[in-house]
């Protein structure tokens, strides 16, 4: 009897030890499924938020990288800008110091003095001015008293009328005048400049000048790896470039937008002084 009852109870306390360790195990496997939901979820949040910082990054660095180009662009504007206003004040200085020269011949008394003495003068103003090519000395009625011209021989009294053109009588009412820009010999570019003599009989001064020097000064003139300067006149055609066979074919530039632009704004460059210089 008593040995049956130590078996029972033996195997009471086998049972209720199982029973305990499946009920730790059931604990800890219920425990373990609650904490696998939890990470999951963390992770989920944490990959969003790195997500969201990773977002944020690309978007300031795509904001810093606009703003970066528009004042790199901004910058470069304002160098071709003040490049262009440097070779612009350039060739302003070139017309002045070559309307200095030729004032001088525009005296009243230079005006009556000997024909010998009037051409030496002008070949010596050739001389000393190389842009100016050809010179005419005309009378108070516009005709052609003498002609010096580095490409021909002297013309003296050939009485040539220029009475009614605009170089004789736009020079007369106004002090000055200046040609459209002209092809001249060798294809180059050249004007006219005509000056009004003082005086009462006054005639006029005409001096040919060459503008080569102004193509020599855009070829010169680098603005970055490509870019460059060119010239228009006052009808929008092409009178200098870097590509100097573009100049003769009387390219027509009116119409592009940057010519239009540049139009459109104002220019703030003084006109030159009239002064008067002996070489």
């Amino acid at each position: 009897m008593s040995d049956a009852v130590r078996k029972f109870s033996s195997t009471g306390r086998i049972l209720g030890r199982f029973q305990l360790l499946g009920s730790r195990h059931r604990l800890r496997t219920d425990q373990t499924g609650l904490r696998r939901p939890r990470g999951q979820l963390f992770r989920k949040y944490v990959s969003l938020f790195m997500g969201l910082i990773s977002l944020v990054m690309l978007i300031s660095g795509a904001l810093d990288f606009w703003f970066s180009y528009r004042e790199n662009r901004a910058a470069l504007v304002l160098i071709q800008q003040d490049k262009a206003d440097a070779a612009a004040q350039r060739i302003t200085e070139f017309f002045k110091q070559i309307e200095g020269q030729i004032g001088w011949t525009t005296d009243a008394q230079w005006a009556t003095g000997s024909l010998e003495l009037r051409s030496r003068d002008y070949a010596r103003l050739q001389r000393q001015v190389p842009a100016i090519t050809e010179l005419t000395q005309l009378d108070s009625s516009g005709k052609e008293q003498l002609r010096i011209s580095r490409f021909a021989t002297e013309v003296v009294g050939s009485g040539a009328d220029y009475s009614r053109e605009p170089i004789f009588t736009e020079a007369l009412a106004d002090g000055v005048w200046f040609s459209p820009v002209q092809f001249c010999k060798n294809s180059e570019p050249c004007m006219k400049i005509a000056m009004a003599l003082s005086g009462r009989e006054a005639g006029a001064t005409i001096a040919e000048v060459n503008l080569k020097p102004i193509w020599d000064m855009i070829t010169a003139l680098k603005i970055g790896q490509d870019g460059y300067a060119y010239i228009i006149d006052r009808r929008g055609r092409l009178i200098a470039h870097p590509d100097t066979s573009l100049v003769p074919r009387d390219t027509d530039l009116s119409a592009a937008p940057q010519v239009m632009a540049a139009r459109a704004k104002p220019v703030d460059i003084k006109a030159p002084d009239r002064q008067s210089a002996a070489p």
